[in-house]
């Protein structure tokens, strides 16, 4: 699950800080992750060599933003098990035969809570 959210975040970052976005497949909300500040962001290379280590060391924390970004996400979105939408907890209901999206569940008369009201 992690992986599939991870390549539904859309990249938001700038060179001070890393954030992610994804979008609910059924009401079209955004949902930002944390914003995570670039450790060197406040700091400027006086070479090409240390903008060189610069540009590795973003690339590498970027990487880490994106993989807790994903982790952040998973409490927030569900896969549905009948269209395979990924959307929010607001738009993902807990039904008695099977838990899905609201817009499966009012296709097939299912009646449920959202995970989140």
């Amino acid at each position: 699950m992690i992986n599939l959210l991870s390549s539904h975040l859309e990249d938001c970052s700038t060179s001070q800080y890393f954030c992610f976005a994804i979008r609910c497949e059924v009401c079209g909300e955004f949902w930002y992750s944390s914003s995570i500040p670039f450790s060197k962001a406040a700091q400027e290379a006086d070479y090409a060599e240390k903008k060189e280590l610069y540009d590795a060391l973003y690339q590498r924390e970027k990487k880490q933003a994106q993989l807790a970004a994903g982790k952040e996400a998973r409490e927030r979105f569900s896969l549905c098990p009948i269209c395979r939408r990924l959307v929010c907890d607001s738009c993902f209901l807990i039904c008695d035969e099977m838990d899905m999206c609201s817009e499966c569940a009012e296709r097939m008369k299912e009646y449920g809570e959202p995970v989140v009201p």
